[in-house]
């Protein structure tokens, strides 16, 4: 049921941000399916973390674009686990956007809310702006398109919050 929905607001987010010439590197914690957190990446020795790759790749970005549905009020387990996994100088001194989404009418504002001072700890402060999809499996297709008529205001929604992370 979830992964339907991250699909298409991650869909979204990404066409969103390639409209506005960003190269986007995505990052899907499902698919890279890290172990519950025993041991974070900063507790190896230099080169010998299981997810250095990873690390890499984080580390390497201008930004942070965190999709997150609501899962019992909060953000997904499977974000925070990846979070969790890297220290704040994977992260440290670059923005971040949060979009939230849910299958109900709030868009899963109280997971965006929950996930902001976790962005905050890690040093990647979110924008003021956060952007809220509700009923995400009706408002966008599969492709991340929208799926009524108001694909301008969503553009424009979108928009605003990359906005200040370009800023």
């Amino acid at each position: 049921r979830s992964r339907a929905c991250h699909s298409r607001v991650g869909h979204f987010m990404e066409r969103q941000l390639a409209l506005r010439g960003h190269a986007v590197d995505v990052v899907d914690p499902v698919i890279e399916a890290l172990p519950l957190l025993t041991r974070p990446h900063f507790a190896y020795h230099a080169g010998e973390s299981p997810h250095q790759a990873l690390a890499t790749r984080l580390a390497a970005a201008q930004a942070y674009v965190m999709v997150t549905p609501e899962y019992n009020h909060a953000p997904g387990p499977a974000l925070l686990n990846l979070l969790d996994h890297f220290g704040s100088s994977t992260f440290s001194f670059k923005p971040s956007l949060i979009v939230s989404y849910s299958q109900g009418q709030w868009g899963g504002v109280r997971a965006a809310a929950g996930l902001r001072p976790i962005l905050s700890e890690l040093g990647c402060l979110p924008v003021s702006a956060m952007i809220h999809v509700p009923a995400a499996h009706a408002v966008l297709t599969p492709v991340g398109e929208c799926a009524g008529e108001d694909e301008a205001r969503w553009t424009a929604y979108a928009a605003r919050g990359i906005a200040q992370m370009e800023w």
